[in-house]
């Protein structure tokens, strides 16, 4: 939304006193946003190990897409659902199917975007790409690092292939989209798009990132660290209208590449996230503490000292919007979320991943 803070000062003068305007631009928060690549220029500007959201890895040989084992607390997991979906959820964990792709993350392009320590990709390597890969299906009744995989490839880009999608998720994918068409047929809906995604996938839609200051949640952690701003938004008495403000700036902070759409809006690469609930740093910070999904109010209100302490611990590394992924109806919000200790040492293995959805 801001390119830099005499960027925001300018924009803001117009609808902001100048005290609100210096708080709101203290409260900035950097960040990487996605900004989708002409298709008939993405080949020549990309190439192999470019940025992109669904579709295919480029791996290097030896490199294999990660699967899914039947995990030992599958029948948990599906517990967590109604009925059909618990039984959608053991068919799942049988197959033991590879996970769906999430994004590719171009680590030199993040770095370029921006210098010095304050700039969004300063803590990540600085070569190489990230993949995230993440079960849609399970996922999001399973916070954790078991739904997810998060890989640091260092390999050249020459060493890099065009991977296929493996034979039994593209089966599962065109599966799903049967059921899906069947089901359409019976109450007379558009059907599927052939290249529309499922759980197993999304389109591929090569992009690039662009460093930008985007104002934080009112549900977030860093909204926490601005108390003066925190407490101009909960008055009562906001005559001004400087609540009904912020909410305007900040909606249009998210404005995506859609448009008018709601979809792409929650896409980013670190920085503030884009709470659907509350901020999933506590999630990740109860479920790698306690080992559930969810506490009770009376075990938060004994442990929340602690909770509180843990929450701050995490840092985002990508969220995505469902929808946008599917490039069709879909729900929620993924979030990938690394401990700062965890990401300094680049164990991404440890990556949480916490889904959300209103």
């Amino acid at each position: 939304m801001f390119d830099t803070p005499a960027d925001a000062q300018a924009q803001l003068a117009p609808y902001f006193s100048r005290p609100q305007v210096e708080m709101i631009v203290g409260a900035l928060e950097p960040t990487l946003v996605f900004r989708p690549l002409p298709r008939d220029k993405a080949g020549d500007e990309q190439g192999l190990g470019g940025t992109r959201i669904g579709g295919t890895p480029d791996l290097p040989p030896g490199l294999a897409w990660p699967r899914r084992a039947n995990p030992a607390d599958g029948e948990a997991i599906a517990g967590r659902g109604n009925a059909e979906a618990g039984e959608a959820m053991r068919r799942h964990f049988r197959k033991e199917l590879p996970y769906a792709f999430f994004a590719q993350v171009d680590l030199g392009e993040a770095a370029r975007q921006a210098r010095g320590q304050s700039a969004p990709a300063a803590a990540l390597p600085g070569q190489g790409r990230l993949l995230f890969f993440y079960d849609l299906t399970a996922g999001p009744w399973d916070n954790g690092t078991g739904s997810a995989r998060v890989i640091w490839d260092k390999s050249p880009r020459e060493s890099l292939v065009v991977q296929a999608m493996p034979p039994d998720l593209a089966r599962a994918a065109e599966a799903h989209r049967a059921e899906i068409a069947t089901v359409n047929r019976a109450f007379k809906l558009p059907l599927p798009k052939p290249d529309s995604g499922t759980p197993y996938g999304g389109p591929a839609r090569p992009m690039r990132l662009h460093a930008t200051l985007r104002p934080p949640a009112v549900e977030s952690l860093e909204m926490e660290a601005r108390p003066a701003l925190k407490a101009a938004l909960a008055r009562d008495d906001d005559e001004a209208g400087f609540r009904d403000a912020y909410q305007d700036l900040f909606a249009k902070a998210f404005d995506s590449y859609h448009g008018a759409s709601n979809a792409g809006r929650r896409n980013q690469l670190l920085g503030s996230p884009l709470p659907e609930q509350s901020d999933p740093r506590f999630e990740a910070e109860v479920v790698t503490r306690f080992g559930v999904q969810h506490l009770d109010r009376d075990r938060i209100a004994a442990h929340r000292a602690e909770i509180e302490a843990g929450q701050r611990t995490w840092r985002l590394l990508l969220q995505i919007d469902v929808g946008d992924f599917l490039q069709a109806d879909g729900e929620g919000t993924v979030y990938f979320l690394i401990r700062d200790t965890d990401l300094s040492e680049r164990r991404f293995d440890r990556v949480v991943a916490v889904y959300q959805q209103t």
